[in-house]
C-alpha cells in the first residue's frame, strides 16, 4: 500500500523499518509490554505514555480499555496535559480531535467512559472539541478525511474531500491550529477499532489516509514544531486475529526536538522526552 511519508521517516518500507535518524526525521521501535506478562492493553499503555510511569506494574497486569481508580490516580498525580497547562497555560494546550454532539450527550448521561488521554485532558481543564471546532478547522475528524461527519451534513473549511486528499488537507488544518498552541494531542483510535473488528481493506484504507494526514501535518507545520507519533500497543499490523500484540510500536519524531528522543526504547520514555522538548521552548 502507498505510504510514502511513513516510508521516508522509517528509512525504507514502513512495515520493515530501520531505527535511527533519517533525513525526514527519527524512527525508533518502542517496547509496549512494560515488563509485564500478557498482551498490552489500552488504559495501562496510554497511562504509561502520558505519565512515564509503569501503569501495568501498578496494576500488576495490563488493563483496558478504560482507566479505573488506580490509573486515574496515576493520571491525577501528573501527566502531559497537566504539566503542559502548568508550564504554558490552559489556552496553549489543545485536543486535536472533534467529537459529534451524541458523544457529549452520552458522556453526560453516563453512557460513555473516557479513555486515558481524554480523561487526562479533561482533568487538566482542556476542552474536548465538538462540531463547531470541526467546522472552524481547529479540530479534525477521527477518520481523518471527515467522511463520517460529511455523511451527517457537517463539513470542514473548504468542504469535504474524501480519501487521502481529504486526510492531507485535515493534516494541514491541524498543523495550522497547532501553531497557536504549545501542546496539541490527537488520538487516532480507529487503528485499534479496525484491528479488533475491521477488514484488511479497511485497515489498508486507514493506513493510507494516515500517511496522507501525516504528510499534510509535516507540510504545514511551523519550523519550531516537533511532531511525535507513537502508539500504546500493537494491533492493526496483524489482522490474523482480533487481539492486541506484543509487537514493538513505532515512534516517529520530526522537528527540532528529535534529539530528545534519542535512546528511547520504551513507551515509558515518551513523556520524559516530550518534557525535555518543552524545556527548550
Amino acid at each position: 500500500m502507498p505510504t510514502p511519508t511513513l516510508d521516508a521517516v522509517a528509512g525504507g518500507d514502513f512495515v520493515a523499518p530501520r531505527v535511527g535518524r533519517r533525513a525526514a526525521g527519527r524512527f525508533e521501535r518502542l517496547d509496549a509490554t512494560l515488563g509485564v506478562a500478557g498482551l498490552p492493553q489500552s488504559a495501562t499503555g496510554q497511562t504509561a505514555l502520558l505519565t512515564g510511569r509503569n501503569a501495568a506494574s501498578a496494576m500488576d497486569r495490563h488493563y483496558g480499555p478504560w482507566p479505573g481508580p488506580t490509573l486515574k490516580r496515576l493520571l491525577d498525580e501528573g501527566q502531559l496535559f497537566t504539566w503542559a497547562v502548568r508550564r504554558f497555560g490552559l489556552d496553549a494546550v489543545a485536543w486535536g480531535g472533534a467529537y459529534p454532539p451524541g458523544f457529549f450527550d452520552a458522556l453526560e448521561r453516563g453512557r460513555l467512559r473516557l479513555n486515558a488521554p481524554a480523561y487526562a485532558a479533561r482533568s487538566a481543564g482542556v476542552t474536548l472539541p465538538g462540531e463547531a471546532a470541526y467546522r472552524a478547522g481547529s479540530a479534525v475528524a477521527a477518520d481523518l478525511d471527515g467522511a463520517w461527519f460529511a455523511s451527517r451534513g457537517t463539513e470542514p473549511p473548504g468542504g469535504f474531500v474524501p480519501g487521502p486528499a481529504g486526510a492531507g488537507r485535515a493534516g494541514e488544518r491541524l498543523a495550522a491550529a497547532a501553531a497557536g498552541s504549545a501542546f496539541t494531542f490527537l488520538d487516532v483510535w480507529l487503528t485499534d477499532r479496525i484491528g479488533h473488528r475491521g477488514s484488511m481493506e479497511e485497515a489498508r484504507d486507514l493506513v493510507v489516509r494516515l500517511d496522507a494526514f501525516v504528510a499534510g501535518v509535516l507540510r504545514a507545520r511551523e519550523a519550531a514544531t516537533t511532531v511525535v507519533i507513537t502508539s500504546d500497543h500493537g494491533n492493526v499490523e496483524d489482522l490474523g486475529h482480533r487481539r492486541h500484540t506484543r509487537a514493538q510500536v513505532p515512534l516517529i519524531v520530526v522537528g527540532p526536538g528529535e534529539s530528545a528522543f534519542e535512546g528511547a526504547r520504551s513507551i515509558l520514555d515518551v513523556a520524559t522526552a516530550v518534557r525535555a522538548v518543552w524545556s527548550t521552548a
